[in-house]
Formats: C-alpha cells, structure tokens, sequence
C-alpha cells in the first residue's frame, strides 16, 4: 500500500468542513507556509511605462524644437499642444500594438516589435494628419526628424530600463505570481507543462488540490500534491496565493459550483478552466447577451472589420493613392492600349463579402481570347496569353492598381483576402473546408497571404490551404496596425521579390 494511500485511509475530518483529507497531505499542505512578500499588480509596470513614454515623447519634443531654433527660442502655444498631443497618439499607437500587456515587458526583442510598430503607425498618422489637414507645412521637417530620432532612442532606452527592473523585481518575489490548481487531472497536467515550458512567465505553481482518491495519479500530480479542497481555504490563509485555476471536468457542474462558493470567501483571483473543446479556439472574447455570459469562439473581429475605421481608412488611403498615382495609372492604361487589342481595363467577377459577386478591376496584361470557354485557367510563368506590357504590369503588380476604384466602391478593401476567379472558388471551396471563411470580411487589394509568399499560381492543394490559413489568421488578429504592417511589407515585396507573373 502507497503512503498517499495508507494516509487516505487515516483520514480525518477537519473542523466546519465536510470533505475529508488526510494527516499526511494536511502536514504536506501546512509545511509549504511561506510569508506573505511584497507583490506589484500587472498593471503597476504598465502604467509606469506608460508614463515615462509620455514624458519621453514631450522631452523628444523640446529637445528637438531648442536644437533647431535655438536654447533662446520661445515655444509657442501651438507648438506646446502639438507636442502634448503627439505624445498622447504615440502612447496610444503603442498600447494598440499591445506594447504595453504585462507579460511583454519582460523581453525586450518583443517590446522593441510592438515599439516599432507604435511608431510607425504614428508617423503614419502624422503624415496624414498633416497632408489631410494642411498643416504639415507649418511645422519644420528638421524639428519633426529630431524629435522622432530623439523620441525613438528614449522610448527605447525606457524599455530597457524596464526590463532591467523588472528582473529586479523578479528576483526579490515582487512579481512572481503563485498560483495552486483544483483538480489532479489531465488538464492540471497541460496546465504545469506549459508554464514549466515558459520560463519567463514569472509563475510560481505551488501545487495541486483534489478530493477523488480513487483513481491513481500521474507521477506530475503526486509530485505536486498539496491535499483536498478541504485543506485549500486553510493552504490559501496561510500562504500567498495570488490565483487559484479550477480545472475541474464541467460534468461535475455540482460539485464545481460548490466549491467555488467556498472560495470566493477568499481573497484570490479564481479562474475556471474552459471545456477541453474551446482549448482548440486560440482566440476567444466574452461577453454578456442579456446578463448571459457568451464566448465568442470565432470571427470576434468580423465586425469591426466592416465598421467605420475600416471604411474610413479604405477612403483615405485609396484617394490618396489616386491623388498621387494618378500619372503611373495614366501611362499603364495607354502603355495596355498600343500593346495589344483590346479594352485597357479587364472586368472579372469574383466573390467578395458574404460571397457576393462583383466586378473586379484590372489593368488587362493578356491578349484578349477569341474563344467562348467558360473555363478559367490562371496565370503561369511564361505563360504565352501575357503580353510584354502585361508581363511588366504583373511583376510590378501595378496591373491591380484600378482596384483603388473597387476599393472606394466598397466591394473591395486596401488589405483582405484575395477575390478569386468565381470557377476557383467554387472548385476549392468544396475541397477546403474553410475556404468560404476568407468571405466573411471583403476582399483586398493586398493581404497577408500574399506578405507571407503565399502569391502568384496555386498549383496545388497544399499551396491554397497555406493562403487560406494566412487569410484567416489575418482575419481573427485584424487591427489597423496590421494592415499598415501589411501595407509595408507590400512594399517591399513587389520591390525585392518576383513571384507574380
């Protein structure tokens, strides 16, 4: 007979408490006492961060403005509310970009992603802000230049600061949060494994807490066995628990309910563990129908991806693209005209939102087909349909250029899924189980499969599950600093890589 069990047998019954432990665990569970540190909130390292870029980017701001007109030089108020209000989109820019989640500020390679990308969508609107608004040339470009150079350097030098700090903290216990789990099972098991994976969590498990002897236990769980529920409230008293994780089966709804009456007259943070089936859904929202608490398994962004942001940043960048364009569109569509005959403008219908039809515009790069056939057969390399201009409008993808006017329209967006050809759709649509998914938002001109190499022929299955998986990651992670993201490396793309043809 194993200890556990021999101590199963002697159990006992603690006071004011129907469940049963046994001395054994009980001693186990009472040697852990450890004393109650010091310990920050989440949200304490955040909000400093938050703080220290906002007077980072002020002092970018003076510094700037005194080295390019002079220690002497009186700032005026315009000036001031500029230099207050870039500082506030900076700070906002950030937090959008997730720079300032708890568990980011510990790795600096991270903070300096969502840092970048925080910038970057600042001066985007900057630039904007200023050409929209006519401003932009009120203010010096050498004073703009300085102060972004200087912001950059300090926002980054905050950061390492803050990683340097919080280690610090980590070592004295400040932030280490500890936590127990209710339930020796296989989720327990999931749950241990992937914080032991995850070094930089900064998570201290302290054990396991379970009633059901019956059945035996993994090595993990005997490990790290504290006792019975009955001896948690007494474990929770008399250490620092910062969180108690529920990872008990939902079938034993009863049970569960009980339990987590006793707890709440504790004062931890209990989380409940999710059904092993929602575990598969990486991204999950709550919220409540009619006081009805709802998760939100799929398409939570959906949305807002047909909202007014996303309209209005359709509009403003569509114009302005025409605005400056304009000529290259010009030159294309005679460049189409004298190459070959035919109308310059290609006309094909696809399948946009919620798998309508439209009519998609393009520059025509191929000769026009005397042939009737319904058939549509995409594009290969050196493929003999392509005219010499059209070759050049492909590689270049200026050739999409006229979906600018799809895009004010409102059939199509600057970045989304890929519109195929109606015949592709329909022929991968039942052979990909969630192909019609890429539907649920419109179309775009460029996307994140195209970003990610997913571009040009799908020859194969395999190719098109991959633009598909890319299409829908985009749509579950949309933020519009994601789509500036896509916009860059769009660029960069159609610059430095030939896989249109």
């Amino acid at each position: 007979m194993s200890n556990l069990q021999a101590s199963i047998k002697n159990k006992r019954e603690l006071p004011g408490d129907r469940t049963t432990a046994t001395p054994n665990v009980q001693s186990k569970a009472s040697i852990a006492a450890q004393p109650v540190q010091r310990k920050f909130a989440p949200d304490f390292y955040s909000n400093v961060l938050r703080v220290a870029d906002f007077v980072a980017i002020i002092l970018a701001g003076l510094s700037g403005y005194i080295l390019r007109f002079g220690a002497g030089s009186r700032i005026t108020p315009p000036d001031h509310v500029s230099i207050y209000f870039f500082a506030l989109v900076t700070v906002g820019s950030i937090q959008m970009a997730r720079g300032y989640q708890s568990r980011k500020l510990f790795s600096l390679s991270t903070q300096m992603e969502a840092l970048i990308h925080g910038v970057a969508a600042t001066l985007f609107f900057i630039l904007i802000y200023g050409f929209l608004s006519g401003t932009l040339r009120d203010f010096s470009r050498l004073w703009l230049s300085l102060s972004f150079v200087i912001g950059f350097v300090l926002l980054l030098t905050n950061r390492k600061m803050m990683v340097h700090a919080l280690r610090k903290a980590s070592q004295r216990g400040q932030i280490t949060e500890s936590i127990v789990i209710v339930g020796a099972n296989e989720r327990a098991e999931k749950i241990m494994t992937s914080i032991q994976s995850t070094p930089d969590a900064n998570i201290a498990m302290l054990g396991v807490f379970d009633d059901r002897f019956s059945r035996p236990m993994s090595e993990l769980m005997q490990t790290n066995f504290l006792g019975t529920t009955g001896d948690l409230l007494d474990y929770i008293r008399r250490n620092r628990v910062d969180r108690v994780v529920v990872a008990l089966p939902w079938i034993t709804s009863d049970r569960t309910n009980a339990l987590l009456r006793r707890l709440g007259t504790v004062p931890v943070r209990i989380d409940l563990v999710p059904n092993d089936m929602i575990w598969q859904y990486p991204n999950i929202d709550m919220e409540r129908i009619g006081g009805v608490p709802v998760l939100t398994i799929a398409n939570s962004r959906v949305e807002r991806q047909m909202g007014m942001i996303k309209r209005v940043e359709d509009i403003v960048i569509s114009s302005l693209a025409l605005m400056v364009l304009w000529p290259v569109l010009l030159v294309a569509a005679i460049g189409v005209k004298l190459g070959s005959k035919g109308p310059a403008i290609f006309k094909q219908q696809r399948h946009g939102f919620n798998n309508q039809v439209f009519e998609v515009y393009k520059f025509r790069s191929m000769r026009v087909q005397d042939d009737s056939s319904d058939v549509v057969k995409q594009a290969t390399r050196h493929d003999s349909r392509i005219t010499p201009i059209g070759k050049f409008l492909r590689r270049t993808s200026i050739d999409e250029l006229p979906q600018l006017f799809n895009v004010l329209k409102g059939d199509m967006s600057i970045v989304g899924p890929r519109p195929h050809a109606v015949q592709h759709n329909d022929e991968y649509g039942a052979i990909i189980s969630q192909y019609y998914a890429r539907h649920n938002v419109k179309p775009g001109i460029t996307g994140w499969a195209q970003v990610k190499g997913f571009r040009g022929e799908t020859d194969t299955i395999d190719k098109m599950h991959k633009r598909v998986d890319a299409d829908l990651y985009y749509i579950e992670h949309w933020s519009l600093l994601l789509d500036l993201k896509v916009i860059v490396m769009t660029a960069m793309t159609v610059l430095f890589h030939d896989t249109a043809y």
